[in-house]
């Protein structure tokens, strides 16, 4: 691996990889920038393209310095239907399971769990796990609530998206986002009640926002505005590549 300073990024870890097809920019957890480099690639044209993208690379670095919270210790109810359990393991090895309810880490004595590493691979398990979650706790919950309210819908479908909390085309096909299960419970049904009106509304329509309303019991807007407090990209990866 080849080190290099950058002016206004840092430094910036250049790693040659013989499987690697492009050159892929990584920003982990403190903001400290891998490239990933094909074999045959010179590594000046890849310092080349890291100073070509120096202001994508500071907005990932102040997106997660802003925006990300380390996964440090163990906690009850840390997903919807998990526990965290961190603890610090007799050799060096890092292990990470999910069995039980419990996603359990075991942390290297000689790492620290704010380490870039290890928060990547406690990231991954958490998306993997809310994935799960949302696969079994959102279709039954869209099935509940359509029928408690007259709706029809001919599909759903859980995406990684994180622009979106979910979205419904014109054939009544429904995605949600994986990261609606980050939601407090009654704003996950304010999303699943959204999509379902789009399912009679394709539009924002003032005829949309009353059915959307009287869905909610009257408590659209006091939503609306709770779930603005909630960013999608809690647990963000940044990454460019030169396609």
């Amino acid at each position: 691996m080849t080190d290099k300073i950058f002016p206004n990024i840092g430094i910036v870890h250049f790693n040659k990889k013989k499987g690697c097809r492009k050159v892929i920019v990584k920003v982990l957890q403190n903001g400290e920038t891998y490239v990933s480099v094909p074999w045959l690639y010179p590594i000046k044209l890849a310092e080349i393209f890291v100073l070509k993208n120096t202001e994508w690379i500071n907005n990932q670095q102040n997106k997660r310095k802003n925006s990300q919270k380390l996964i440090t210790q163990s906690q009850e109810k840390f997903t919807h239907f998990h526990d965290l359990e961190i603890v610090t393991g007799i050799d060096n090895s890092f292990r990470i399971s999910t069995r039980n309810g419990v996603i359990k880490a075991i942390i290297p004595q000689t790492i620290n769990v704010e380490d870039p590493r290890i928060q990547d691979e406690l990231i991954k398990t958490v998306e993997i796990v809310l994935r799960k979650e949302a696969k079994i706790f959102i279709p039954e919950r869209v099935k509940l609530l359509s029928q408690e309210h007259g709706f029809s819908y001919s599909s759903i479908k859980i995406s990684s998206a994180k622009t979106r909390w979910g979205c419904c085309n014109s054939q009544k096909r429904i995605v949600f986002s994986l990261y609606l299960m980050t939601l407090p419970f009654h704003l996950i049904d304010y999303v699943i009640l959204h999509e379902l009106c789009h399912t009679v509304f394709m539009n924002h329509s003032k005829d949309f926002y009353a059915l959307l309303d009287k869905c909610c019991g009257g408590k659209h807007s006091t939503y609306k505005n709770e779930i603005k407090k909630f960013p999608m990209d809690v647990f963000p990866k940044f990454t460019k590549d030169n396609l």
